[in-house]
C-alpha cells in the first residue's frame, strides 16, 4: 500500500513537473529550468525519498526504475529473468526420461516454477498500476500519460517478454518431446529384430517389435494399398513376401507400412523410402492417435481385398532403421541446443531495441519522467 502511494506521488505533476520558481546550481530565482536538464536536474528538486527510489537499479517491487540508459549490468538485470524462464521451461519439457515416467510431476513443477518466475515482474507491474489508479480515482491528482509511459516501460516489457519466453519454450519443448524424444524413448523400450520374414511371423509374435529389418524376401505391395481421409490421408500397404499380396483368405495380414498424406486415396502407396531399392526396414508407429487412424485404414483395406487383419502393426518405411532411430534423438538434441543459444541472443536484442524505443519516446515527448515544462524563449 505504501509503495502504491509512493508511485502515485512520484507520477503526479506536483512533484515531477517542477515549478518555475526552482533553481539549480548557481541559477537565479524565477528562471525556469530547461526540459533537457536530465535526471540529475530532476533530483535536485525532489524529496530524498524520491531520489533514493531513482537510484535503485533493481525495481522488483519498487515503483520506479532506471529508464532510457542501458549499460551491460542494466541489460543483464533486465534480460536474465526471461532467459531463465525460457531455459527452465524448455529443459523441463524435454527431460525425456523424467517426463516419460512422471508426467504429472513435470506438470506440477511447470506451474509452480512459472508462478515463482512471474511473481516479481507481475508484482512490480501490478504495484505501478495500483499507484496510477490510486492517484487518479477519488483524488484531485492528475497523472500525466507521458509519465505513466515512462515509468511503466520496463516493468511492462519485462513481464511481457517473460510471458513470450514461456510461450515459446512451451511450444518448442512440446514439439521436440512429441516428435523426437518421446518416439525415441518408446522405441528404446521395445525390441529390435532383424531378418524378419513376413511369411513366418504374425502380429501377435511381433507385438513387442519397435525396430525391424526385414529379410531380403520381403517387399511392400504398393499397388494394393488402403487409406482413409480424416483431416489428412492415412495410408497403409501390406508387407508381404515378394512384394505381391497372395490370394490367401485364411491368413491374417498383420504387417503394414504406413504414412500420412503420401497416397492418392485410393491409389499407389508412396510413403517413406518407397523409391529406394534397398531391403525394407521399419520403425514402429507408436503415436496412439495415428495408430487408431491407421487401424481404420486397415479395416477399409481388409474389406476391399477380402482379407483378415487380426493384430495389425504399423511401421514407418526406412532402409536403415537403427541409423534413423539414432538420428531422431540427435536431431532433437541439436534443435534443443540451437534454441537455448538463440533465445538469450534474441531476448537481449529485444531489450536493446526497446531501450532505443524508450529514448525515442523521450525525445518526442511521449515518455517523460514528469512532463517538465519547456523554458520560455528569451
Amino acid at each position: 500500500r505504501g509503495g502504491a502511494r509512493r508511485a502515485a506521488h512520484a507520477l503526479s505533476p506536483q512533484h515531477f513537473a517542477c515549478t518555475r520558481e526552482r533553481t539549480g546550481g548557481g541559477g537565479h530565482p524565477g528562471r525556469p529550468r530547461s526540459s533537457a536538464m536530465g535526471l540529475e536536474g530532476l533530483r535536485s528538486g525532489m524529496q530524498p525519498e524520491q531520489v533514493a527510489l531513482l537510484k535503485r537499479r533493481n525495481y522488483s517491487f519498487h515503483p520506479l526504475s532506471t529508464a532510457g540508459q542501458l549499460d551491460a549490468f542494466s541489460l543483464l538485470s533486465l534480460a536474465w529473468l526471461p532467459v531463465l524462464a525460457f531455459v527452465f521451461v524448455l529443459c523441463l519439457l524435454t527431460s525425456t526420461e523424467f517426463r516419460f515416467g512422471s508426467e504429472g510431476l513435470v506438470s506440477v513443477l511447470y506451474y509452480v516454477g512459472l508462478a515463482l518466475i512471474l511473481l516479481f515482474p507481475a508484482g512490480s507491474f501490478a504495484l505501478l498500476v495500483a499507484g496510477v489508479f490510486s492517484a487518479t480515482i477519488g483524488t484531485d491528482t492528475r497523472v500525466r500519460p507521458s509519465a505513466v509511459a515512462y515509468w511503466m516501460w520496463w516493468p511492462f516489457w519485462k513481464l511481457a517478454l517473460v510471458l513470450v519466453s514461456v510461450a515459446a519454450a512451451t511450444s518448442i519443448g512440446d514439439y521436440l518431446y512429441t516428435t523426437q524424444f518421446l518416439p525415441h524413448s518408446r522405441l528404446e523400450r521395445m525390441q529390435a529384430y532383424r531378418d524378419v520374414d513376413p511369411r513366418q511371423v504374425s502380429g501377435k509374435r511381433m507385438n513387442d517389435a519397435g525396430i525391424v529389418q526385414f529379410s531380403s524376401v520381403a517387399g511392400v505391395d504398393r499397388a494394393r494399398s488402403g487409406c482413409i481421409k480424416n483431416d489428412a490421408r492415412y495410408c497403409v500397404a501390406p508387407i508381404v513376401a515378394g512384394g505381391q499380396l497372395q490370394p490367401n483368405a485364411n491368413a491374417s495380414q498383420d504387417l503394414f507400412m504406413a504414412g500420412v498424406d503420401c497416397c492418392t486415396c485410393p491409389g499407389e502407396f508412396r510413403c517413406g523410402a518407397w523409391s529406394l531399392p534397398a531391403t525394407p526396414g521399419g520403425l514402429r508407429v507408436v503415436d496412439p492417435a495415428r495408430v487408431a487412424q491407421f487401424g481404420l485404414a486397415v479395416q477399409e483395406w481388409a474389406a476391399t481385398h477380402g482379407r483378415r487383419a487380426d493384430r495389425p502393426i504399423f511401421f514407418e518405411w526406412v532402409t536403415d532403421p537403427l541409423t534413423v532411430h539414432d538420428e531422431q534423438y540427435a536431431r532433437g538434441v541439436q534443435l534443443k541446443v540451437m534454441s537455448l543459444i538463440a533465445a538469450p541472443i534474441a531476448l537481449t536484442l529485444a531489450f536493446v531495441v526497446l531501450n532505443g524505443a524508450l529514448q525515442l519516446l523521450q525525445r518526442i515527448g511521449w515518455g517523460r519522467p514528469g512532463g517538465m515544462p519547456k523554458a520560455p524563449p528569451n
